[in-house]
């Protein structure tokens, strides 16, 4: 190992990758692929970091272990890598980014395997999603069939997980937490079920406590799912999979422009009513123009001044995904909609919340499942590009954007609440941002309510976190 002047560590080191001027938008510029395992410590901080923000953030994303070939690269197949900051009493203590081990990266490092409870024939697809912090664990996370990842405290693995036995098979890069309860809802798939999703909820002890098999004309690939207090939503879209793409080594699915889109409501089995909620319900179907959603920003119930019922959803909506092009999500301008879903008449009515390019859309995490006001979003330029940090107000319609200037751009926001607070947008945004100048990146904190301001404080890394997909504010217990 290595030490450096400004205390930067570099550990181990994989086989160097695609560079930034590949031929490959998903191998290129800010989504190149770092090469090396770095930990930094005392990092430099601009501003005043707030002193009861002790924690980590942390995000993880696709970063392939051995070089890909460009040609057939698909963005959402890289190795996992997780990066992470650790702030404590004002200070930033350190910066870390570890490859999440699967049997490819343990075999390029020279490593032995992590524990591993499951079959050897079952998926091993790299944990490269989400991060999260849930009972005690924080835990790397994919979809389409395979298993967490469990991380410690400083990002090394610790095990393949199937959380203390209890998993049938596969999980989600998307559980959503139910603030009320704090249990894990989760909608799961994988290619080898066929034509059936299941919905899993995770009790507050880690372990899976509720299973239900859902059947569906297809095998859609489900990348999220939302929740209200009496539902969980199954976005039934047509993204299938294809056996073809699969023989082929790509992405194994693709666009079917016959497959009737729609969104299921799946009653809970702790509804508050104790009526929506029957486990034993039928699932109730909405059928929607053709479009794609990864991520939704929130969905709730909702009771009409007549008594109607109603549930509300906010998600990005994609015109279509992985038609024309199969390495990545570039089908179109996504935006910001609105669909109503009337549970008495089986209507459906779509309105536009923003129009400008976005993705990574979130809340106030206490929020979920039930009624919000303001959403947080990542805006997107040319070529992909993350550029521009974007607060939306659900109620008036008004949007604050950020784009510092050319040099900068930013990543998923991820909020963070004040201590004690009370008002929905009393807290804090923190989101990576890449300076095209210094090739390095930063962990920018806003106030949630002056996103346009400058940040409060700008904690500075000595290297480049490429655009990945998803993190979270883990607060220290």
């Amino acid at each position: 190992m290595t030490l450096l002047d400004d205390g930067q560590v570099l550990g181990n080191a994989a086989p160097m990758g695609a560079t930034s001027s590949s031929t490959n938008p998903f191998l290129a510029g800010n989504m190149a692929p770092v090469d090396v395992e770095t930990t930094a410590v005392n990092l430099t901080i601009t501003g005043t970091l707030p002193a009861e923000l002790c924690g980590r953030y942390l995000r993880n994303g696709p970063n392939p272990v051995t070089p890909p070939d460009p040609a057939t690269y698909h963005w959402f197949t890289g190795t996992g890598m997780v990066h992470g900051i650790s702030l404590r009493d004002g200070r930033a203590e350190w910066y870390r980014n570890r490859w999440v081990r699967n049997d490819e990266v343990v075999a390029t490092l020279g490593e032995s395997a992590p524990p591993n409870p499951w079959p050897a024939d079952h998926m091993s697809f790299s944990a490269n999603t989400n991060v999260i912090g849930f009972a005690g664990r924080t835990l790397a996370l994919v979809e389409g069939g395979a298993p967490p990842v469990e991380l410690d405290d400083e990002l090394a693995t610790v095990a393949i997980s199937d959380l203390d036995g209890s998993l049938p098979y596969s999980f989600s890069a998307h559980p959503k937490l139910d603030a009320a309860t704090g249990e894990l809802h989760v909608m799961a798939y994988y290619w080898g079920w066929g034509n059936r999703v299941q919905y899993l909820v995770v009790g507050t002890d880690g372990r899976v406590r509720a299973t239900r098999d859902i059947e569906l004309p297809g095998s859609p690939m489900i990348h999220d799912t939302a929740i209200t207090e009496r539902y969980a939503l199954v976005f039934d879209l047509p993204v299938l999979f294809d056996m073809e793409a699969a023989m082929a080594g790509s992405l194994p699915y693709r666009w079917f422009h016959d497959y009737q889109p729609r969104i299921g409501l799946v009653p809970r089995d702790d509804a508050p009513d104790g009526v929506a909620g029957n486990p034993h319900g039928d699932v109730q179907w909405f059928n929607i123009d053709p479009c794609y959603i990864f991520h939704p920003l929130n969905a709730y119930d909702e009771i009409t001044p007549d008594g109607g019922r109603r549930v509300v959803l906010d998600a990005v909506r994609h015109p279509k995904m992985f038609d024309t092009e199969r390495r990545g999500p570039n089908e179109g301008r996504p935006r910001l909609d609105r669909w109503v879903l009337d549970l008495d008449s089986g209507s459906v009515s779509t309105s536009t919340l923003d129009d400008h390019p976005q993705e990574f859309p979130r809340i106030r995490e206490d929020l979920v499942g039930r009624r919000h006001r303001y959403g947080y979003t990542a805006g997107l330029g040319s070529g992909l590009s993350q550029d521009t940090l974007c607060r939306i107000d659900t109620t008036t319609g008004t949007v604050v954007r950020r784009t510092d200037n050319d040099r900068m751009g930013y990543g998923e926001p991820v909020f963070i609440p004040r201590d004690g607070s009370t008002a929905e947008d009393d807290g804090w945004v923190m989101a990576l941002r890449h300076d095209r100048d210094t090739d390095r990146s930063d962990l920018c904190v806003f106030s949630a309510d002056a996103l346009a301001d400058d940040p409060v404080a700008v904690v500075h890394l000595p290297v480049r976190v490429p655009n990945g997909f998803h993190g979270n504010w883990i607060a220290e217990n």
